[in-house]
C-alpha cells in the first residue's frame, strides 16, 4: 500500500512540473521521452529509500516473531499462547485491498480485450506497404488507426484522404507509439485510482499526435487540406482505446500545435525542474517508510480474557558493537520455530511464589548475542524489577538451546537482542 501511495505521489508532482514547463513546446520527440521517463520513475522512486541514523538504531527487529503470552493458572501450571490481534471480522485495510484488486482485474481486462480485437481486426486482409507496415481497409465507419505495425482506414477515408492518413498512420508505426500505449495502459490498471496516471496517459497520447502531425506536414501535405481531415475524423467513432487513433486526441489542440513556432531549443533546459520534483518524491518515500516501521517496532498488545498472571515476551533493539548485527537477511530462529519456544517457555517460566505474595510485578530486560553458531552469548539483565522476577527471566533465557543463527551475505553472523519480559499478576491475585 504504500508502494502505490509513494509511487502516485510521485507521478501526480512530475505530471504537474511537465504540464508547466514542456507540455506547450514543440519538443514532441523529447516530451514523449520524458513523460515515458516519469512513468519509470514513479515505478521505481517507492523503491529508493534514505535511512537515517535514529531509523537504524530503531531497526525493527520486533518481526523476528509475533509478541508472545506466557501465563500460569493458580495450580502453578505454566502455558503459552502467541497473541492475537485486536478485532475481528475483515479489517478496513482488507476492504481498501479487495476493491484495488477489483479495479486492477478490470482494467486489465479492458486493456486485453482492447489489444485482442486489436489484433483480429488487424489481420483481416492486410497488405504490405513500402516501409512494411501492413494496410487493412475496412468497410466499417471507424476513425483511422494503428497498431503495432498495422494501419486501418475505412474504405470511405482510403478514397478521400488515404494518402495523408496513412502518412500519419506510418509515423505513429515508425516511432512504436503503440508500445508506450501498452505501457501507459497497464500503469493505469495498476495506478486506476490515481488521476494522474490516465491524465499522463492523455498527455503521452497528445505528443503521440502532434509527432505524427509534424510527420504529414514535414512529407509537404497541404496543412488546411490536412487540418479540415481532423476534424471529419473527429466525428467518426473509435474502434478500441488501445490504438493509436487517428482522432485521439482534441483537434483544436492538434491545429493550434501545427500553428505554433518552434519553441527554443534551450527550453529543454527546463527539463531539469523534474530533479526537485523527484528530490522530494525520494524524501516522501524515505518518510512513508520510517513511518511504517515505527508502527512496526510498536509493541501489540492485546487484553486477554485468561485470569492468571501474564509474562509477555517482547523483541527490542540496542546499540550493538561493529561485529554484532540487530538486523540481517534472515534473523535467527528458536529451534523448531515459534511454537516450539512456546512450549520451552510453559516448560522452563514460573512466577516465584515470593512475588506473587507481595504482588512485585513488572518489565525485565535481558541482553544477550546469538551467536554464529545459534548459541546464547553473555545474557544479563540490562534493567531490572526484583532479583527474584531478575534469576527467572535471566535463568530461562541463559537455558535457551541453541538457534538457527541469522545469516547476512550468505554467512552465519552474531545478533543481539533484548528481551523485555513484563510479569504482570491478575486482578485476582492482586
Amino acid at each position: 500500500m504504500i508502494y502505490l501511495v509513494v509511487s502516485a505521489f510521485s507521478l501526480a508532482l512530475m505530471l504537474v512540473v511537465y504540464r508547466l514547463t514542456l507540455s506547450r513546446t514543440t519538443f514532441h520527440g523529447f516530451n514523449r521521452g520524458v513523460l515515458l521517463c516519469s512513468l519509470a520513475l514513479a515505478a521505481l522512486v517507492p523503491f529508493v529509500h534514505f535511512q537515517t541514523v535514529s531509523e537504524k538504531a530503531s531497526a525493527p527487529i520486533t518481526q523476528m516473531m509475533n509478541d508472545i503470552m506466557v501465563y500460569a493458572d493458580s495450580a502453578g501450571q505454566t502455558n503459552t499462547a502467541q497473541v492475537a490481534e485486536a478485532g475481528s471480522g475483515m479489517s478496513v485495510l482488507s476492504i481498501i485491498s479487495l476493491v484495488y484488486l477489483a479495479g486492477v482485474v478490470i482494467c486489465l481486462l479492458r486493456v486485453a480485450i482492447g489489444i485482442l480485437s486489436s489484433e483480429i481486426l488487424c489481420h483481416r486482409r492486410s497488405r504490405a506497404l513500402s516501409d512494411g507496415s501492413h494496410l487493412v481497409i475496412t468497410d466499417r465507419n471507424y476513425a483511422p488507426f494503428s497498431w503495432r505495425n498495422y494501419i486501418v482506414i475505412s474504405r470511405k477515408d482510403y478514397e478521400a484522404n488515404g494518402a495523408m492518413i496513412i502518412t500519419h498512420e506510418q509515423a505513429h508505426v515508425r516511432h512504436h507509439h503503440s508500445f508506450d500505449l501498452i505501457l501507459a495502459q497497464l500503469f493505469c490498471a495498476f495506478q486506476w485510482f490515481n488521476p494522474a496516471a490516465w491524465m499522463l496517459k492523455r498527455s503521452l497520447l497528445e505528443v503521440h499526435e502532434f509527432e505524427a502531425d509534424a510527420s504529414v506536414l514535414e512529407s509537404g501535405f497541404d496543412e488546411r487540406r490536412y487540418q479540415i481531415c481532423l476534424v471529419r475524423a473527429a466525428l467518426q467513432g473509435s474502434f478500441a482505446t488501445t490504438t493509436n487513433n487517428f482522432a485521439n486526441c482534441s483537434t483544436k489542440k492538434r491545429i493550434v500545435m501545427m500553428n505554433r513556432h518552434s519553441t527554443n531549443p534551450w527550453a529543454r533546459l527546463r527539463v531539469l525542474l523534474m530533479l526537485p520534483a523527484v528530490a522530494l518524491s525520494v524524501i516522501f518515500a524515505s518518510a512513508c517508510k520510517q513511518d511504517a516501521t515505527e508502527d512496526i517496532n510498536q509493541p501489540v498488545k492485546t487484553e486477554s480474557a485468561i485470569s492468571e498472571k501474564e509474562i509477555v515476551i517482547e523483541m527490542e533493539p540496542e546499540e550493538t558493537p561493529d561485529d554484532v548485527f540487530m538486523v540481517v537477511e534472515e534473523m535467527p530462529e528458536f529451534p523448531g520455530g515459534t511454537m516450539a519456544l512456546l512450549e520451552y517457555l510453559r516448560a522452563n517460566i514460573a512466577y516465584p511464589q515470593e512475588c506473587k505474595e507481595n504482588k512485585i510485578q513488572g518489565r525485565v530486560l535481558v541482553s544477550f548475542i546469538v551467536g554464529m553458531d545459534g548459541g546464547i552469548i553473555n545474557p544479563k539483565v540490562v534493567k531490572g524489577v526484583d532479583p527474584a522476577l531478575d534469576a527467572v527471566a535471566l535463568k530461562v533465557v541463559s537455558g535457551m538451546p541453541n538457534w538457527k543463527p541469522g545469516i547476512q551475505g550468505g554467512v552465519p553472523v552474531r545478533v543481539q537482542y533484548t528481551v523485555p519480559i513484563n510479569f504482570r499478576l491478575d486482578s485476582e491475585e492482586e
